[in-house]
């Protein structure tokens, strides 16, 4: 029987959470399911609460999966459930760089994200509330409040997993090759 997996990433955006859900969820063989698919619904508008958690706590309650995002309002199902939490927390000068980037890309790919959104220069840029605006607000707040919770005696089952640098990533993933990761 397989060993439950259940793998929350957490950081910044841009910091490459979605890229190593994906990798985990095939190295390890286990789903993966990005937050922002169940949160953001057509036309950038959100989904009803009670909708939002309902599918996170569908996700969760399976025995391994993996999953990335940092919403507050599903923590409970995520950080509760979790065996391990990876949390990528990267330099602001590396996230923007990565966020421009990813930003163009995307703008000029019309590449489909979820639920038929697209990312555009305005609403990546150019929007008061766009996502750089954004990234901008919470990097700081959201680096103090996951270091906290690391420290929470809630989360004291949890296998926490903090990596400050791009390289110590790409070692870990060496590391863990095509096995289980450790629990």
């Amino acid at each position: 029987m397989k060993k439950p997996q259940r793998i929350a990433i957490i950081g910044s955006s841009c910091t490459g959470k979605t890229t190593l859900a994906k990798e985990l969820s095939k190295r390890l063989k286990i789903p993966h399911q990005e937050l922002d698919q169940f949160n953001w619904q057509e036309n950038w508008s959100e989904a009803p609460l009670e909708v939002y958690r309902q599918r996170v706590d569908r996700l969760t309650s399976q025995e391994c999966w993996v999953t990335d995002g940092n919403y507050r309002k599903s923590r409970d199902l995520v950080w509760e459930r979790a065996t391990t939490i990876i949390w990528l927390d990267f330099t602001l000068p590396l996230i923007l760089s990565r966020f421009f980037s990813r930003s163009i890309r995307r703008s000029f790919s019309k590449v489909e994200l979820w639920n038929g959104n697209r990312e555009t220069l305005w609403n990546s840029i150019l929007r008061r509330e766009s996502l750089l605006a954004w990234i901008l607000k919470v990097y700081e707040p959201n680096r103090k409040s996951f270091s906290a919770l690391m420290k929470d005696p809630k989360y004291g089952a949890q296998n926490f997993i903090h990596f400050d640098h791009p390289y110590q990533l790409e070692k870990f993933l060496q590391s863990i090759g095509h096995s289980q990761l450790e629990t």
